[in-house]
């Protein structure tokens, strides 16, 4: 069995693999008949029109023949089709221009009030009171813990490692929720059970803790610290809140301005 040169492969290794190569005995001939459009386009894109110019005429060829049997302009049609069944797809509210408007007035509002109920969610969650207006809670420990969760990302399957000093007092359990491994140790091992502590917090979540004269996690430490666990769930809103504007914002248009947008698929306010 005849193989063709390697160089010749090698030199064709830009072209599709979909027919676009022969070999017959130890010469390579190219058919580009058996390519599709946007491979040959993909080909007269990277071909070294200098180094191959019989190979970019045969390509020429091919392209010109493709043109004359009316497979540019199917392919033209064809893509018109699709952006035509993407418009007919979309969701537009078109509203009329006469009369009082109030269905354009309800709409808006109804986009305004949705809004600011979501702002009114998500926003607080980025605030941290400050500590001047958290009570300072002291107690005697019972119990303490550097507790450790591993969390493992869906997405990578990387695993991220939090660690948490749990201190129980009573019936109360407090926590200082993803302070570094050594702090959370050393604490853990230092604080014993019956010390007396000072620990600033709201919903069992530690925003200081103090030992006698020592602050052992300060304030601006375990600030961001909160924020962020807080806002832990707040992407869900943002996307919610982008996706709507995204859906809705051509018919929010036709709702100031009415006329701005039109649609073969829509829905029709005509008061």
């Amino acid at each position: 069995m005849a193989f063709a040169p390697a160089s010749l492969i090698l030199a064709n290794s830009n072209l599709p693999l979909s027919g676009a190569l022969e070999v017959k005995g130890s010469i390579v001939s190219t058919n580009y008949s058996n390519c599709t459009l946007d491979e040959l386009f993909d080909v007269n894109e990277n071909i070294d029109k200098d180094k191959y110019p019989e190979r970019y005429k045969q390509l020429c060829d091919e392209i010109q023949r493709r043109k004359d049997s009316g497979e540019f302009e199917r392919k033209v049609q064809e893509i018109e089709e699709q952006e035509n069944d993407d418009d007919e797809n979309e969701f537009i509210i078109e509203f009329s221009s006469e009369g009082k408007g109030t269905n354009r007035k309800l709409f808006i509002l109804g986009v305004i009030l949705i809004n600011v109920v979501v702002l009114a969610l998500v926003l607080p969650k980025y605030i941290v009171s400050d500590l001047a207006n958290i009570h300072e809670y002291s107690t005697e420990i019972d119990f303490i813990e550097c507790h450790k969760e591993e969390v493992i990302d869906d997405e990578t399957d990387k695993v991220y490692t939090y660690f948490d000093l749990n201190i129980g007092s009573y019936q109360d359990t407090f926590s200082a929720i993803g302070i570094g491994e050594g702090k959370c140790k050393n604490l853990a091992r230092d604080l014993k059970i019956g010390t007396n502590v000072s620990i600033w917090h709201e919903g069992g979540l530690i925003h200081q803790l103090k030992s006698e004269n020592s602050v052992l996690l300060p304030y601006i430490y375990m600030k961001p610290k909160i924020r962020e666990l807080r806002t832990d769930d707040v992407n869900f809103y943002w996307f919610g809140l982008v996706a709507l504007w995204f859906m809705l914002f051509k018919s929010v248009a036709n709702a100031v301005v009415p006329g701005t947008f039109t649609s073969n698929k829509k829905i029709n306010k005509d008061t």
